[in-house]
């Protein structure tokens, strides 16, 4: 379970290049902004990006290797684990 969650965040990490071009895009209005599936693709990229920046934050402040070992006993370290620990 924990190399699946670890290649989906792999590619993840890797795919967030599209939505990020897609906002570049839409803010340069090179893309229609009156319809409204560009809308709501332009709403569902940000909210990739906001939870690719929070990921980053959270992989650089407090996933660290410094504080390891507050999170092994917790109930959710395999997950923390496959995401942020494991390269």
């Amino acid at each position: 379970m924990a190399t699946i969650i670890h290649q989906i965040d792999l590619f993840y990490r890797e795919a967030i290049v599209i939505p990020m071009v897609f906002v570049l895009l839409y803010h340069f209005h090179v893309l229609k902004k009156e319809r409204p599936l560009i809308r709501r693709l332009h709403k569902l990229c940000v909210v990739l990006i906001i939870i690719f920046l929070i990921r980053c934050f959270l992989g650089q402040f407090i996933f660290t290797p410094v504080n390891y070992d507050r999170f092994t006993d917790k109930g959710y370290f395999p997950l923390v684990e496959a995401i942020f620990y494991s390269e």
